[in-house]
């Protein structure tokens, strides 16, 4: 009976196992996915394959070295050579050298247009050229009744140094044609010649031949050339007055009957 008993009992723990095993693995089968992506998440898996061979070397371990290495020379920029500037990053230093030396020429010829100009502008400050300037000039008009006053003329003057030198000596040469038409006269005296002129603390000094003293037309013909003289010196804004000199001398009196001269003058010595 004992015996019996004991195999009994020990059929009946081989079957418990084996209904166990067969029920694990029901249900291994039924969860096997859900299974599967629990040990890829967790690593288990690699965790068990490195222990299990600790020595083979991994597999990605040469493809991560390697690129460190030839990463380097890839982006070195060799020497720094100012050709690389210039050309392609990627044809060779012979290349780079051949085309700089062509192009280094046409890089020196652009700023030579600066001293091309120079020339220019030099003539264009050439103290020979004569300068041009709107003068005023003052010629005489003689009324219907006999009176005389001087007008006054804008008309260009060119002039190398003084412009008022040449304005004095443009009055002295007289009314166009045009401005005879209108009626205008001079009554400076022919053969005047303006021999020097400057200005100082607004006076003109101006410097007459001897033909300026003497007026053929008496005290007024004399009065209206000075006036002449006058209103055209004081159109310029450095000048006030004029004072007279004949022959670089100063004089008291011009004229057959003596028109005071002796100091400087301006517009109103002889205003009525």
């Amino acid at each position: 009976m004992a015996e019996s008993t004991g195999r009994r009992r020990a059929s009946i723990g081989v079957l418990f196992w084996i209904a166990f095993i067969l029920l694990v693995l029901v249900i291994f089968l039924a969860n096997r996915g859900n299974i599967e992506q629990v040990l890829e998440t967790t690593g288990i898996v690699d965790v068990i394959r490195d222990r299990m061979a600790p020595d083979e070397p991994s597999v990605d371990e040469p493809s991560v070295e390697e690129p460190p290495v030839d990463v380097p020379p890839a982006h070195d920029p060799e020497p720094a050579d100012p050709d690389i500037v210039f050309e392609d990053e990627t044809p060779s230093p012979n290349v780079h050298s051949s085309e700089e030396e062509k192009a280094a020429p046409r890089t020196v010829e652009t700023p030579e247009e600066q001293p091309a100009a120079i020339p220019v502008r030099e003539s264009e400050q050439d103290v020979s050229k004569p300068n041009r300037r709107m003068a005023a000039l003052y010629f005489i008009r003689v009324t219907d009744d006999g009176r005389t006053y001087p007008q006054r003329v804008v008309r260009p003057v060119a002039y190398d140094q003084s412009p008022l030198t040449e304005t004095i000596r443009a009055l002295i040469a007289g009314p166009s044609g045009e401005e005879l038409d209108e009626g205008l006269l001079n009554l400076i005296p022919s053969d005047t010649q303006l021999i020097s002129a400057h200005v100082d603390s607004g006076v003109a000094y101006l410097n007459f031949n001897q033909s300026f003293r003497f007026n053929p037309m008496g005290a007024e013909g004399t009065v209206a050339q000075l006036q002449q003289i006058i209103y055209s010196s004081t159109e310029f804004p450095t000048v006030t007055q004029v004072q007279f000199l004949i022959e670089g001398e100063k004089l008291d009196y011009v004229g057959g009957d003596g028109i005071f001269i002796g100091k400087p003058l301006g517009r109103d010595a002889f205003s009525s």
